[in-house]
């Protein structure tokens, strides 16, 4: 007998989105539908997975990453466009609550339908009634209608049926996820025992923790293919670092106004730089505004062409319909050129990429060729990856002629550069009300940054961490106080560290400079935050009133932090390490 339980070899399958539910009718009932009114989503492409009995095998990755189609596919609820599926043994499938039950039958109708269904009968039936019952634990609900009950009622009642005949193959598709901790526990442990009796498991959850305390082998699905196949830690490690990095492209989008595949782009391209053109007022101008040529060079280098046309040159422009507002290249104005005009963007810009990689990183110079807008002033600028917003560069103003300028581009600071050069940043005008202090010493500068010393926007609760803080000094001061405080939203402080807790002195700061404050690790539990930075004249500890301060940023910056891999329990706002002993009478 072989010790495989499923085989995958080569499975593919696409589905048809029709343009409506009537288009989709017709095709179900066989009637030609006219080609172009659906489209074609692949689901899983060339998927190939081998599970032996008895494994415990967990499959992760994001909603859309075709998890659930891989399990539809195995128990037989769709087929493969190709490939080969093999299947040895009796397969239980828990995948979707309101499935299976009869919404008026009460639970023990419902539970002996299931079980006459499986084939079981006689005195048989009776004795795994009563283990339902018991495992389910719905006491007073059992005679009532199924359709009364909440989903974590209705996937207690699924799961201790599904597990009650003791199948070969166990699939769950993320039912427990409605379940409650309490519940959630005594089904792994039941999982365990099934598996322990030589059940083979394939389990879909979000929750890292009851992953990792249920299953020994992690398949990342992403975008319909096998992205990794290993040990369930180091899946999780590696699927936790990609969402990690996936939150940090969300909070970059919003600020760079780019949808996600432009701004992944942008971050694994250590020279690449985001320009864009945009109307007063951020709108697109009434009357276009056209663009017949970029050149760029640093320093004594030729001048090199930025293709109008060509999409996939890393020097190119960024043409995102629906997003971004470039038409067509076609002739206009009498050149051939791209226009910045009314294109139904959401961004309401038209922006560019330039690839500095070889060049050097002084006397950076932008040629544009452009011909204004005659209804309105066009700025010209670029994004800051480190002030995390767009700073100007120039303005091209209203003119129907074309003409020929070269901008100069300020040197920038890259988020892999080295600490000094990265805290090198400017700050956002902050409103009266958001910022104080005599200014003898001003913060010029601050953000987080993580364990490789990269700038983030997020952190890891329990991995290490900085945070740094550039000042500019009008005129020498004396042991100044730096505080950096962090807040959760409705207002409580979570954290707070000053730089003469443990009476450390900064000295007399007469040049401009930076402070770095390490967090070894941060103890910070999971959750958003609002932190304030301060340079303090001083900062009596033992006092309850605040000091006069050089500059105080009150609340002005953003900070996520995630839980630990594999941690999904409620860790709280403090991260606390702690160690467990078990003592005995003799023990003091």
């Amino acid at each position: 007998m072989s010790d495989i339980a499923i085989q995958l070899d080569g499975i593919t399958k696409h589905f048809r989105r029709f343009r409506s539910p009537g288009l989709r009718a017709l095709n179900a009932l066989g009637i030609p539908v006219p080609a172009g009114s659906f489209d074609t989503f692949t689901a899983l492409e060339s998927i190939s997975l081998t599970v032996r009995r008895g494994e415990k095998v967990a499959l992760i990755g994001r909603n859309g990453a075709g998890k659930t189609t891989l399990l539809r596919l195995i128990s037989k609820q769709i087929q493969p466009d190709s490939g080969r599926i093999r299947v040895a043994g009796n397969l239980e499938a828990l995948m979707e609550l309101g499935t299976g039950f009869h919404p008026d039958f009460n639970a023990l109708q419902n539970i002996r339908s299931a079980l006459a269904y499986q084939g079981v009968s006689g005195a048989k039936v009776a004795q795994l009634e009563a283990q339902i019952i018991d495992f389910a634990e719905l006491d007073d609900f059992i005679m009532r209608p199924v359709r009364e009950y909440s989903t974590g009622m209705y996937a207690r009642l699924a799961f201790a049926v599904a597990t009650s005949i003791e199948p070969d193959i166990l699939i769950i598709d993320e039912i427990l996820g409605a379940g409650d901790a309490y519940f959630v526990g005594k089904s792994i442990q039941r999982m365990k025992e099934l598996t322990s009796q030589g059940a083979t498991v394939l389990f879909v959850s979000h929750d890292m923790s009851a992953v990792q305390m249920l299953c020994d082998r992690g398949v990342w699905i992403d975008g319909g293919r096998v992205r990794e196949d290993s040990d369930v830690l180091s899946v999780s490690k590696a699927y936790n670092a990609f969402i990690r990095e996936e939150e940090e492209v969300r909070l970059r989008m919003r600020s760079m106004t780019l949808s996600r595949s432009t701004v992944r782009e942008v971050m694994k391209g250590e020279a690449c730089e985001i320009y864009r053109f945009v109307g007063e007022d951020l709108h697109v101008p009434k009357k276009p505004f056209l663009l017949s040529g970029v050149r760029f060079r640093a320093g004594a280098t030729p001048w090199q062409t930025m293709s109008l046309s060509n999409l996939d040159d890393t020097s190119r422009i960024i043409d995102e319909p629906g997003s971004t507002d470039w038409s067509r290249l076609a002739v206009q104005g009498g050149k051939l050129s791209r226009a910045f005009s009314q294109q139904g963007g959401r961004f309401k810009h038209a922006p560019f990429q330039i690839d500095w990689r070889g060049l050097p990183s002084h006397d950076r110079k932008i040629e544009l060729t452009t011909r204004g807008s005659p209804s309105s002033d066009i700025a010209f600028e670029r994004f800051d990856a480190d002030l995390g917003r767009y700073e100007r560069l120039g303005t091209i103003a209203k003119d129907a002629n074309w003409s020929t300028r070269v901008f100069d581009v300020p040197a920038s600071q890259s988020s892999r550069q080295s600490i000094r050069e990265t805290a090198s940043f400017e700050l956002e005008p902050l409103a009266s009300i958001d910022r104080y202090g005599d200014g003898d010493t001003r913060i010029v500068g601050f953000a987080f940054f993580d364990i490789e010393m990269r700038r983030r926007h997020t952190l890891v609760s329990g991995e290490a961490a900085a945070a740094v803080l550039r000042f500019e000094v009008e005129r020498p001061v004396t042991n100044p106080v730096g505080v950096v405080a962090i807040y959760r939203p409705d207002g409580t402080c979570a954290m707070q560290v000053f730089s003469n807790r443990l009476g450390d002195e900064l000295g007399v700061l007469q040049t401009n400079g930076l402070l770095r404050v390490r967090f070894t690790p941060l103890l910070l539990g999971p959750g958003d935050y609002i932190v304030s930075v301060a340079l303090f004249k001083a900062l009596p500890l033992s006092s309850g009133i605040e000091p006069p301060a050089y500059d105080l940023h009150d609340r002005c910056y953003a900070l996520k932090v995630l839980p630990p891999a594999g941690i999904a329990v409620e860790i709280g706002t403090v991260n606390q390490p702690a160690s467990w002993d078990v003592l005995n009478d003799r023990n003091e």
